[in-house]
C-alpha cells in the first residue's frame, strides 16, 4: 500500500513540475535592436502562448526610467522606446535595462546601452 501511494505520489510531483517548467518556457524570443542603440530601439518579444505582461526599462541604478507596456501579447509583438523616460524626457547615456515580468511569476530581463 505504501509503495503504491509513494508511486502516486512521485507522478503527481513530476505532472507538477513539468507545467511549472511549460510556463517558465513559454517566453520564446527577445530581442533588443540596434544594440547598442543612439535615439531608438526595438523590443522584439515571442511567447508560446497569450501572455501578459509589463515591460519596463531600468536604469543602472535598478530605478523604472519608464513602463513601456501592460498588459496582453499575442504570440509576438514589437515595441519602440524612444530613449525617453517617463516624463519624456530624454534620457542620459549609459547602461539600462529592459525587463519583462510575464505570467505574474517570472522575470527576463537584457542590458542595452546607449551611446552618444
Amino acid at each position: 500500500m505504501k509503495k503504491k501511494t509513494m508511486i502516486i505520489a512521485g507522478m503527481i510531483l513530476l505532472v507538477a513540475l513539468s507545467l511549472t517548467a511549460q510556463k517558465a518556457e513559454n517566453l520564446l524570443y527577445f530581442d533588443i535592436s540596434p544594440n547598442p542603440m543612439e535615439k531608438h530601439c526595438d523590443i522584439s518579444l515571442e511567447f508560446r502562448n497569450e501572455t501578459f505582461i509589463t515591460l519596463t526599462i531600468l536604469n543602472d541604478a535598478a530605478e523604472v526610467v519608464k513602463t513601456i507596456y501592460s498588459g496582453p501579447v499575442h504570440k509576438s509583438q514589437t515595441f519602440g522606446w524612444e530613449r525617453d523616460d517617463a516624463m519624456g524626457n530624454i534620457v542620459p547615456n549609459g547602461t539600462y535595462h529592459v525587463v519583462i515580468n510575464y505570467q505574474s511569476r517570472y522575470t527576463s530581463t537584457k542590458k542595452t546601452l546607449i551611446l552618444k
